[in-house]
């Protein structure tokens, strides 16, 4: 369930569309465009009244900022993000940087928040405090690496998503897809742990 109308319409009108078949094929019943007012016990109730039985409810708030964000005193969006500019230092406090979830990022309505793009805001910092600290001119903003990257796993297959301001690309991948994203995992956990 999602409080918006069309929850996966920021990957493109193909990945929707499949990923609404999917969901189809497998039974899952979907309660989109009403936002969540309470939580009982064994239910969530939605703002038009109806309530979603459940035998374990796991609320994770993916739209606004960390508590430890809200008890600092930098600037931050209405949502509780920090505010930084184009190169991610935040707004009056040029040596200050945030990167990844803690900022607010502007861009495109399409624009999610991924690991790839924590990545490249990071190294663009590594870069940027280097070109300053030698007065240098030529800084990298993160607007560079707005894209969409996700290989969705049904179980049984996946689907290759990618979006940028160019292209939206949706790729069913039946039956291997499942094993690439398991490999994919396998891959990323090692070069998080510098074991590979």
């Amino acid at each position: 369930f999602a409080p918006m109308a069309e929850p996966g319409a920021r990957m493109g009108r193909n990945a929707l569309k499949a990923t609404n078949s999917m969901l189809d094929s497998k039974g899952v019943k979907s309660f989109f465009g009403n936002k969540i007012t309470a939580f009982e016990p064994n239910a969530v109730v939605f703002e038009n009244e109806t309530k979603l039985n459940a035998d374990l409810i796991m609320f994770i708030a993916a739209g606004t900022g960390s508590a430890v964000l809200k008890k600092s005193d930098l600037p931050l969006s209405d949502a509780g993000f920090v505010k930084v500019n184009n190169y991610n230092q935040v707004e009056n406090f040029p040596s200050v940087y945030a990167i990844g979830d803690a900022a607010a990022m502007e861009g495109p309505v399409w624009i999610a928040k991924q690991g790839h793009i924590a990545e490249a805001m990071g190294g663009n910092v590594a870069f940027n405090i280097g070109q300053i600290e030698n007065k240098k001119g030529i800084l990298k903003s993160y607007k560079e690496n707005l894209s969409i990257l996700c290989i969705m796993d049904t179980g049984n297959g996946a689907a290759f998503v990618f979006r940028n301001d160019k292209r939206q690309i949706m790729i069913p991948m039946p039956i291997v897809g499942h094993w690439l994203k398991k490999a994919w995992g396998v891959y990323a956990r090692f070069t998080k742990l510098y074991s590979i």
